[in-house]
């Protein structure tokens, strides 16, 4: 979905939005300079930032897979943003206070929260936040295991045949016949003629 320059209005070029980084990795976003050319900026570690409402819809226009939408995916946390920003428009987007609100609700509001919630930046948001309010340990745990189903597998790759046979749980074919060897070395036992 493109944007066409008639979606974007004065509104959203004044209204500075306000959000924080929550993401252990780096994201990128675009600021207009005073002549309307890009600049991008790379958003790392845990700080907080400012953009036009403008430039957030240009950034998310320039994203191909929703799900890498720090905006949408729970990397971003919103801290000033319009009222069209808000828990139903994006679960993941949660305050701290929300998510407070989240560990004092029912056990059907609870799940069913846990149930919409897909980013685990939020999840892991949960999870450090946990220790300073009254959340049980059974809603704790499940909070790590929606975090568990969520969170994407880790995977190396190499082109390198020797690291990525060092990185494999699976011993080389070379290993495997050293090892084998100095068993059967190890399992000869006896002893030595000149041992007295």
């Amino acid at each position: 979905m493109a944007l066409s320059r008639g979606t974007i209005t004065r509104a959203h070029q004044e209204f500075v939005e306000t959000w924080e980084n929550i993401a252990p990795y780096t994201n990128g976003i675009i600021h207009l300079d005073a002549r309307g050319d890009e600049r991008h900026e790379m958003i790392a570690n845990r700080r907080t930032f400012m953009l036009t409402t403008e430039e957030r819809l240009i950034t998310q226009d320039r994203i191909v897979d929703p799900k890498n939408d720090p905006f949408l995916n729970g990397a971003f946390r919103p801290v000033v943003v319009p009222e069209t920003i808000n828990v139903e428009t994006n679960p993941n987007a949660l305050s701290d206070e929300e998510i407070f609100g989240i560990f004092k609700a029912s056990d059907i509001a609870f799940e069913e929260w846990l149930k919409t919630l897909d980013s685990p930046q939020t999840l892991r948001r949960m999870l450090d936040l946990a220790p300073e309010s009254d959340i049980s340990l059974k809603r704790y745990q499940q909070v790590e295991t929606r975090l568990a189903v969520v969170k994407p597998q880790t995977r190396l790759g190499t082109n390198d045949a020797h690291l990525a046979s060092f990185l494999s749980d699976k011993p080389s074919a070379s290993e495997t016949e050293t090892s084998n060897a100095a068993g059967k070395r190890r399992n000869q036992g006896g002893r030595s003629k000149d041992y007295r």
